[in-house]
């Protein structure tokens, strides 16, 4: 395969780092008990509200490789699924975990290996975890130490390193105080779920979405006055039982989970489509013309049937609306909103005109699905994108919403990397993709291959 090369910045609008312990140093001792009882994490899991363990991103949680660190340079699906069908020996994992997810050097050259050029990193299992965290000045200190952490580390490297920061919601108060602090440190994001398991945001501001006021609206103004983007980013629904009692839904992905389903196929497209309905059906976005949001972890193909149902509904039901509104749903997408894609989603590529001032490329690093972006531009070539559209999906739309300078540092995709004997490769590798690609008609090839099931993580966090 011809190696490709760029003559453009690639901007990567979503990767992971994987919430590294040293996030708990930049805790002052003052406030360490008040943020131990919160959300804390040791080295092989994390605590919420003091009692209650969860899986911070350890390796300890995982039979196989840590998925949250395994997609990294010239990683891929195939690759992935026949690990997790491996036993693997400590040092097989340990060659296999990206340190790039805890550190901002080597960061870097797994950045140059995947032909990414600057970053916008965003945390991991605290995304799960923190919207079911009681104490609300316990949540506040805890984004304090990690939107500080955040700058340190992303100062490593300023030009090619910038980060989104997490934010206490379960006060809107000190949320909207921490966007201000957050942004004069120069974060270019805030972070918010689009379901909040306390039943505060934004079920609390739904009523209140038509007529103006509401307990969030000190949010929202806080992200147009400060120019923060709001990064909307989803995340699987966990299982452990919520503060308001374990009947309370917090998340749509929650009901695929009770049904018996796996709650990443459904989870986060689910969570993001019901938000971005409600936003658009009730004039949120007139009540707030200069706010900007972000669409994170939640695919974009879906996007223009939503849209194009949610402007016949608009037009459909226009004498039931209570508040005047000037612009179409659509109309206020457009104008006021970015969505992240994935390196694999032909939809959007076969269906460019319509995202090529609105689309941004997320690399999902390291997690599970991630990818780098050479895969992204041979999927762009084979649909015939042209080359001035990739360069806005792939960096420039993403900068401009960001209002970060582009620089290039990457040029060439990397030769291949030599991998060890025992790493998944070649022929070998092909024949069994093909084969599990159909499980139940090759079961007799996949036993005789001595090809087990994959471990199978919790349900929470499969995939993750």
């Amino acid at each position: 395969m011809d190696r490709l090369t760029k003559s453009f910045s690639v901007f990567d609008c979503d990767a992971h780092i994987n919430d590294p312990k040293e996030i708990w140093d930049y805790v002052p001792e003052s406030q360490k008990e008040l943020v131990r009882n919160t959300y804390w994490r040791g080295d092989g899991e994390a605590w919420l509200n003091g009692d209650q363990p969860v899986m911070g991103g350890g390796n300890d949680h995982f039979p196989g490789y840590n998925p949250i660190c395994i997609a990294g340079p010239q990683m891929n699906k195939r690759i992935m699924r026949k690990l997790n069908s491996m036993a693997l020996t400590p040092e097989q994992k340990a060659y296999l975990h990206h340190d790039g997810a805890i550190d901002p050097k080597a960061r870097l050259i797994e950045m140059d290996l995947m032909g990414i050029d600057q970053v916008l990193v965003i945390p991991t299992m605290m995304i799960m975890h923190l919207p079911f965290a009681t104490n609300a000045q316990g949540v506040g200190a805890f984004c304090e130490a990690y939107n500080n952490f955040l700058t340190a580390w992303c100062a490593e490297v300023p030009d090619r390193l910038f980060g989104a920061a997490m934010l206490p919601v379960q006060d809107p108060v000190l949320a909207a105080a921490e966007i201000h602090r957050a942004a004069d440190l120069g974060h270019p994001v805030g972070l918010i779920r689009p379901i909040d398991a306390n039943a505060l945001y934004p079920n609390d501001d739904a009523p209140t979405m038509l007529s103006g006021g509401g307990p969030f609206d000190v949010v929202f103004k806080a992200f147009e006055d400060s120019g923060m983007v709001l990064g909307m980013h989803t995340f699987p629904a966990p299982n452990y039982p919520h503060p308001l009692g374990s009947e309370y839904l917090a998340s749509p992905g929650e009901l695929f989970t009770r049904a018996g389903t796996d709650s990443q196929t459904f989870s986060f497209i689910h969570e993001m489509q019901v938000w971005i309905s409600q936003v658009l059906m009730t004039g949120f976005l007139d009540r707030y013309p200069n706010l900007r949001m972000a669409i994170f972890e939640s695919n974009a193909e879906w996007l223009p049937y939503t849209l194009e149902t949610c402007d016949r509904l608009f037009k459909l039901y226009a004498r039931e609306r209570g508040t005047l509104k000037n612009r179409l749903p659509s109309e206020a997408f457009y104008d006021q909103c970015m969505i992240s894609f994935e390196s694999d989603e032909e939809g959007v590529f076969a269906q460019h005109q319509q995202y090529e001032n609105i689309g941004i490329w997320a690399s999902d690093a390291y997690h599970h699905d991630g990818a780098d972006v050479w895969g992204a531009m041979r999927r762009m070539n084979k649909h015939g994108v042209p080359a001035s559209v990739q360069e806005k999906l792939l960096g420039s739309n993403a900068r401009r919403w960001y209002g970060i300078e582009p620089k290039i540092f990457v040029t060439e995709e990397a030769a291949p990397i030599d991998r060890p004997d025992w790493f998944p490769q070649g022929p070998e590798l092909e024949e069994w993709a093909e084969l599990v690609a159909r499980p139940r008609e090759n079961a007799e090839a996949l036993a005789a291959m001595g090809a087990a099931a994959p471990n199978r993580m919790p349900i929470e966090t499969e995939g993750y």
